[in-house]
């Protein structure tokens, strides 16, 4: 019963609430662990709630202190529940969290919430706080690696277009100086640098998300299949590698190429992970997941059927302090000279950008699973692409608009066509692109076009352009997928050229659009 102050009335006259019938019915039917302790920090009632969550009888709990159940010993000392609410002369309400303890020595967090009565003595309302403290970590480290994401996508895409122009000028001045000169040489190795630099951007592309995607309609076994070769040349003889195929694999929509770097970046993780003679299992399969799964497992997860791709290995296994931290980019406890610590977090980034996850068990010295679950499909349309050995040439007389904000990009651009005979119109947004087309009154064959740009984007200027030049064909260059670029580049543009790029790998997409192979 409580008075209009809030507090619980407990009559004068009997010690514990079984004297109220009522009252012990209500508290017994709660949800939360009930204790009712005197003046004197002592036990005298109990709920069935409470037996429970302390593993321990009523007659086990009654007479017993407080501090039995939530030892001072495991409290910090300015967080001890128990200091303040004894020698205070107060009667008001207080919650703390603390750590509460079971007869078999094991522990777990505990919000009590404690209530004076107007007749002596505090109602304890306890609850169990593992779930709720899981989900705030489980909060913190994807607000954490969301963040992450953010800066290293941000970071790549303007890399990207620094390294497509240093590639693309470095070819340039390649192309004017003969083999054998002096500074030949020094290119070549300028060139080498852009390539692995150009790598890098993709791994951290692939983690934030923002990487561009060719996406089909696969299985992981046709994954399995198509790497299995180089899976077997990346591992050491003394490692045996074993497989196990899903008979009737579920489909997925998926870049293929990026899928396949999940695959050997986690086989290489495993070979790393294994000292000496070792085992590496890759299976397939499929499975029907629900939210007990998810909340079993902690992960989030839409529920439905998944098809799952499996590495396991027998090495070393991952310390439990640090698998919370091993998907973060440049993390690594490999020796400096042994990777980048991109491996697992560009793992991360492309499953997470076709809407799967990936889950991790691992037990030190017996090794480590881990699992990929991606969304099975329904769909079984192909994306058209280009097949370079279909393309007999790459030059061409055709009209084309260049639209970059970056100058050095575009300049790299329209130099490299104009040098292969194509006529070209350049801009640096969509706007002043729309102003040039209006003032030239010239045909345009083809739409070159950056995604993401002040005053106008790719997208909304291929849509407008439509209007004036039905069925005009459309190449877009990005760095990385923009969900904020506003209409989805992918309903509008004819293929995809991912930055950074190479002179070559221009002209062949330009070629491949005008020619209709795209």
């Amino acid at each position: 019963m409580l008075d209009r102050a809030g507090t619980t009335q407990v009559h004068a006259g009997f010690d514990t609430p079984d004297a109220v019938p009522d009252l012990v019915a209500v508290l017994d039917g709660s949800v939360d662990a009930v204790v009712w302790i005197d003046d004197g920090w002592t036990v005298r009632w109990v709920n069935r709630a409470a037996e429970q969550l302390f593993d321990r009888t009523r007659s086990g709990m009654h007479g017993a202190r407080l501090a039995e159940l939530v030892p001072r010993a495991l409290q910090a000392p300015t967080d001890d529940p128990l200091d303040d609410l004894e020698t205070s002369t107060q009667r008001r309400g207080a919650i703390r969290r603390v750590t509460a303890a079971r007869p078999d020595g094991t522990t777990f967090p505990l919000d009590m919430s404690l209530s004076p009565t107007t007749a002596g003595g505090w109602l304890v309302m306890c609850r169990d706080a593992s779930d709720r403290r899981r989900v705030e970590a489980e909060l913190r480290q994807a607000q954490k690696m969301e963040a992450i994401g953010r800066l290293a996508g941000g970071i790549a895409h303007d890399l990207n277009n620094v390294l497509t122009v240093v590639r693309s000028f470095g070819e340039m001045a390649l192309e004017d100086i003969d083999p054998g000169r002096p500074g030949h040489d020094f290119l070549r190795q300028v060139l080498k640098a852009s390539d692995r630099a150009s790598a890098l951007t993709r791994q951290l592309l692939a983690f934030s998300r923002r990487q561009p995607v060719a996406a089909r309609v696969v299985t992981f076994n046709d994954i399995m299949r198509d790497t299995e070769a180089m899976l077997r040349r990346l591992l050491r003889e003394d490692i045996e590698l074993s497989t196990r195929l899903e008979p009737q694999p579920w489909p997925i929509k998926v870049d293929p190429g990026h899928f396949e770097q999940v695959l050997m970046n986690l086989v290489v993780n495993a070979r790393d992970a294994i000292t000496g003679s070792g085992r590496i299992s890759v299976h397939t399969a499929n499975a029907e997941l629900d939210a007990d799964y998810a909340h079993v497992h902690g992960v989030v997860l839409d529920p439905g059927e998944y098809a799952v791709l499996s590495v396991t290995d027998s090495g070393a296994g991952i310390p439990e302090d640090l698998r919370h931290r091993i998907f973060e980019p440049f993390f690594t406890t490999k020796p400096q000279d042994r990777g980048t610590g991109l491996g697992l977090s560009t793992c991360y980034g492309i499953v997470k950008q076709a809407r799967g996850f990936i889950w991790v068990y691992s037990e030190l010295g017996r090794g480590t699973t881990f699992k990929v679950y991606v969304p099975r499909t329904r769909d079984r349309s192909e994306p058209r692409h280009p097949t370079t050995g279909q393309i007999a040439r790459v030059g061409g007389h055709e009209t084309l608009l260049v639209v970059e904000d970056d100058a050095q990009v575009r300049r790299v651009a329209v130099e490299t066509l104009t040098r292969h005979g194509y006529r070209v119109l350049c801009a640096q947004h969509g706007v002043e692109a729309l102003r040039i087309v209006k003032d030239s009154r010239i045909p345009i064959d083809l739409l070159v076009t950056d995604v993401v740009m002040p005053k106008m984007g790719g997208p909304e200027l291929a849509l407008r352009m439509r209007e004036q030049f039905p069925g005009l064909r459309v190449l877009f260059m990005s760095g990385y997928s923009d969900p904020t670029a506003g209409a989805s580049y992918d309903t509008v543009a004819d293929v995809l050229l991912e930055k950074p790029f190479s002179r070559s790998k221009l002209l062949e997409r330009v070629r491949a659009v005008l020619d209709g192979l795209a």
